[in-house]
């Protein structure tokens, strides 16, 4: 079941702009869209002033929801590290397998058109960081531990908000569920 759009008469964030802004440098960088359709396409987005001109401006390059290609992600790594983050496509379903290595797959900027996701995180001796705005519902009761861990440190749900299943199994590994950390200012101070 995907998400429901907001009404295209509401009004446009700065934020809506920048997610905007992502999916069509995604694009470019994709090889998408050539130097001058990036520059139509940001001065489309930083001028817009509606969801509907911002959904103009990204409309033929996000995938459908119910396109083959977007219902999983499978994301593998051994001896390696794996992430996903700014404004990725999430699919419907993320199978992330780690042997000796760390996935993190960051929701926060990313592109969620479905009201459920389910991660099937399959790891040995492996980490999985998930984080996710917040709101999220999270559930991880299905997942099978071997000397290993599995933490949710999101706060409460929020009505209407996105649900993220996590499942699977972890030997000698973590899977943590956490929002972003708040960044600390640090100055320094010298004695003379």
């Amino acid at each position: 079941m995907s998400l429901e759009q907001p009404p295209p008469e509401h009004r446009a964030s700065d934020h809506d702009r920048e997610r905007a802004a992502s999916v069509v440098q995604e694009a470019h960088s994709d090889g998408r869209l050539d130097f001058e359709e990036l520059d139509e396409r940001l001065t489309q987005i930083y001028s817009a002033k509606t969801q509907l001109e911002l959904r103009t401006a990204t409309a033929d390059l996000v995938p459908l929801p119910h396109g083959s290609n977007s219902a999983e992600l499978v994301i593998r790594g051994k001896h390696s590290a794996q992430k996903r983050e700014g404004a990725w496509q999430v699919p419907e379903r993320v199978v992330a397998v780690g042997e000796h290595s760390s996935i993190r797959l960051d929701f926060t900027d990313a592109v969620v058109r479905w009201r459920e996701i389910h991660v099937d995180a399959r790891i040995k001796h492996s980490s999985v960081v998930m984080i996710v705005p917040p709101g999220w519902s999270i559930t991880m009761d299905e997942i099978d531990m071997v000397h290993g861990t599995a933490s949710n440190k999101a706060g409460a749900p929020a009505p209407g908000g996105v649900r993220l299943r996590v499942t699977g199994e972890a030997r000698h590994g973590s899977i943590v569920v956490r929002h972003p950390r708040k960044r600390r200012w640090w100055w320094p101070w010298y004695r003379k």
